[in-house]
């Protein structure tokens, strides 16, 4: 019974091991959009990106959407979000531009896919301090442009950057 208890926990140990879940805190900047209310769009993505990853078996983290006014320095927010990732002991920092085009919109502050212009996006590792990887996504035709079509495009944006994150030697 003893060898039976002993070799039970020797598996466990061996077994958490081995297992290690990525995690990251997800930093979403809204651009050229309202400076003071911060639009159903940009929470969309936050929340569309971190399930994504959630579902993935990462461990995610958010802080609140940072809305850049024009000319403005939001470096002292950024370092916020740094650093509460860091104390929290996570792996990355994602953070996601989202560039507003409302020169067109008749409803800006509903969660259209023809509002956003694009996501401009890096992925900083915490421990070594450098952008492991970055891109941008534009939306296309391909999706509608309602909620719908900006879940998916959240979603597939999501997918890309998990692609990305293990390509440059992240989690797999």
């Amino acid at each position: 019974m003893n060898f039976i208890k002993k070799g039970l926990i020797l598996m466990t140990l061996l077994a958490g091991s081995f297992v290690s879940a990525k995690s990251f805190s997800l930093q979403i900047i809204q651009k050229n959009g309202s400076e003071t209310v911060v639009y159903e769009a940009s929470y969309m993505i936050e929340q569309t990106i971190m399930d994504y990853f959630y579902e993935n078996m990462y461990i995610v983290s958010n802080s609140p959407v940072i809305i850049q006014k024009k000319g403005e320095d939001i470096s002292a927010e950024l370092q916020k979000a740094y650093d509460a990732a860091q104390e929290g002991s996570l792996d990355y920092l994602i953070e996601a531009e989202v560039f507003y085009n409302l020169s067109d919109s008749n409803n800006p502050e509903e969660a259209l896919l023809q509002n956003i212009d694009k996501i401009e996006w890096k992925v900083v590792s915490l421990q070594t301090k450098k952008t492991l990887v970055k891109g941008n996504a534009v939306p296309g035709k391909k999706f509608r442009n309602d909620d719908d079509g900006l879940f998916y495009f959240s979603n597939e944006l999501a997918e890309h950057i998990k692609e990305q994150i293990e390509l440059k030697g992240g989690r797999k």
